[in-house]
C-alpha cells in the first residue's frame, strides 16, 4: 500500500502500536452514532481491525485503508477506499478522533486520498461515492469541502446497528485525477 504525505500528514497503513489508538477513539459516541462499527467497540474490536480487516483489504485488493498520523505519532483517523460494484467506482469511508477534530486534519487527508484514489497512477477509479447518514451535518460538509455534489434524489435507505436509516449520497469525478501524486 502506498504511503501517501501532506504537509502535516503521514498516511500509512495502520500498525500493531494503532491498537491502543484505535480502540480509544471508536469509544467515542459521535463515531460510533455515525460509523458502522461494532457497538460496542471492544478492544478485540480494535485488535482485529488493525491485525486482520486492514490487511485483509490490500491482500484481497478490495480496499486500501490508511491511517492518518501527525509525525510518527499513532493514529488520529483512518481513510478508508473501497471498491464498489461499478467498474471504475469506489466508496470513500472515514473517522477521527476527538482529540484530532478542528484542526482540518481530515479535510486534509482526504483531500490527498481523492487526489490519489482518482490518479491513473494511483488506484485509477473514476468515480468515488460518499455515503452518510441523514442528519451527519458534518460529514456532508466535509465532503463537499473536498469536491463531493450530493443530489437531494440520491437519498435511500440503509441498515444501520440493526434498524433502517436513511442516508445521503454524494459523488465525484476524476476530473479531480488530472492532477499530480
Amino acid at each position: 500500500m502506498t504511503t501517501l504525505r501532506t504537509a502535516r500528514l503521514t498516511l500509512d497503513m495502520p500498525r500493531e502500536s494503532d491498537v491502543d489508538a484505535v480502540f480509544r477513539a471508536c469509544q467515542d459516541p459521535e463515531i460510533l452514532r455515525w460509523v458502522p462499527l461494532p457497538d460496542p467497540y471492544t478492544r478485540e474490536s480494535a485488535e482485529f481491525f488493525v491485525r486482520s480487516y486492514v490487511s485483509h483489504g490490500v491482500a484481497s485488493g478490495r480496499y486500501n485503508v490508511w491511517a492518518i498520523r501527525i509525525d510518527d505519532e499513532p493514529l488520529i483517523g483512518v481513510v478508508e477506499v473501497r471498491k464498489d460494484e461499478a467498474p471504475g467506482s469506489a466508496s470513500v469511508g472515514c473517522w477521527l478522533s476527538p482529540i484530532a477534530r478542528d484542526h482540518g486534519y481530515m479535510r486534509e487527508a482526504l483531500a490527498r486520498v481523492i487526489e490519489h484514489a482518482l490518479h491513473p497512477e494511483g488506484l485509477g477509479f473514476t468515480r468515488l461515492r460518499w455515503e452518510s447518514l441523514e442528519g451527519n451535518i458534518s460529514s456532508t460538509r466535509l465532503a463537499e469541502s473536498v469536491g463531493f455534489a450530493f443530489d437531494p434524489a440520491s437519498v435511500h435507505r440503509v441498515e444501520f446497528h440493526g434498524e433502517q436509516r436513511t442516508a445521503v449520497v454524494g459523488m465525484l469525478g476524476s476530473a479531480r485525477g488530472a492532477g499530480s501524486l
